[in-house]
């Protein structure tokens, strides 16, 4: 599926989460490119256009989308934490030089 803005406030319907603005703005940065971001990543992202969303805001959205089994939450070490649009079985695989996480399909 193709995720885009409009479409952003039925997918958090589908989780029981209610689609204010800066929820669908945060859900938006996490599933339109489907990539393992970080709170300030997704923060940075989501104030390009709407300058108004606060630290808290994007943290506790984050913490909402947990719970509600919207995005899993990869700790790569104590300070390196993100999140993941991609809910099936998979492994990561984290690359320590560039520092990015990549999908492995669980069958692999």
């Amino acid at each position: 599926m193709r995720y885009s803005r409009d479409n952003m406030a039925g997918l958090l319907r589908s989780h029981d989460i209610n689609p204010t603005h800066q929820r669908i703005e945060i859900a938006y940065a996490l599933f339109s490119r489907m990539e393992h971001l970080s709170a300030d990543q997704v923060m940075t992202q989501v104030n390009v256009h709407h300058s108004e969303t606060s630290k808290a805001t994007v943290y506790n959205t984050l913490n909402l989308f947990l719970q509600k089994g919207l995005i899993r939450e990869v700790i790569v070490d104590p300070n390196k934490v993100f999140y993941d649009p991609n809910t099936r079985p998979h492994h990561h695989l984290y690359d320590v030089e560039s520092g990015r996480l990549t999908d492995i399909d669980a069958e692999e």
